[in-house]
């Protein structure tokens, strides 16, 4: 079975720099704005939960429901990206890349049972995947989940989950059918979170000098690239 050669570490950054103060309060403003989203979608959930005491409804039930899913998942994003403030520590174990991949495909298979126009999601990993890893399962867990969301909101009819081993790295992919890049996000209760958290995620799992990052790319045949790169 390939491992990767060292385990990753967890990681602190230096004390932040004077020419480092505009960037802070960048970060600030993006979680202020962010919070605001989430009030936006919590009043918004508070209304078709009024609703539905006047006008039981399953349809609408199940509407509420799965929008009281997608909250609880951006906050639980937030929550990590905030409260790691650029010091995310990772808690890295060998395991299995495919069973984490498996988890979201699992995931989005009920959510196109569930929805009728989620995308159906389909797994494609390569022979020579690595069959162990060390990162930290939990974390690439919940940014794995964040990308395959998001890729769901463009996608036009499938999501296509991939693994492979490049360059010493441990490669997720999630690719989507939709417009690609720049294209109008047709989701209003997006906060844009999810790539925070991915790149929060990446950039924490480390070896030697090597560190983990993501790339987002357009797709010769049409539709969008989410990779995660894990070191």
């Amino acid at each position: 079975a390939a491992t990767s050669a060292k385990p990753c570490t967890s990681w602190k950054n230096s004390p932040r720099k004077p020419e480092q103060a505009d960037e802070t309060i960048m970060e600030a403003s993006s979680f202020a704005l962010i919070a605001h989203d989430l009030k936006n979608a919590l009043g918004s959930l508070e209304g078709e939960l009024e609703s539905l005491i006047d006008d039981p409804s399953p349809a609408m039930a199940h509407s509420a429901y799965m929008r009281c899913t997608e909250l609880r998942r951006q906050f639980v994003q937030f929550l990590t990206v905030y409260g790691a403030a650029g010091d995310m520590h990772t808690h890295c174990e060998d395991e299995s890349p495919r069973d984490v991949l498996e988890l979201v495909y699992r995931a989005g298979q009920i959510r196109h049972l569930s929805l009728p126009n989620a995308p159906r999601v389909v797994m494609d990993v390569a022979a020579e995947a690595p069959t162990y890893w060390y990162f930290d399962q939990r974390l690439v867990h919940m940014a794995l989940d964040a990308a395959f969301h998001n890729a769901s909101r463009f996608a036009r009819s499938q999501v296509t989950l991939g693994l492979r081993g490049q360059d010493g790295f441990l490669v997720f992919v999630i690719d989507d059918d939709g417009p690609g890049l720049g294209a109008i996000d047709p989701s209003a209760s997006s906060t844009g979170l999810g790539t925070d958290l991915c790149k929060s995620v990446a950039e924490a799992h480390r070896s030697g000098e090597r560190r983990g990052h993501i790339a987002l790319l357009n797709r010769p045949e049409g539709g969008a690239r989410f990779e995660l790169w894990l070191p």
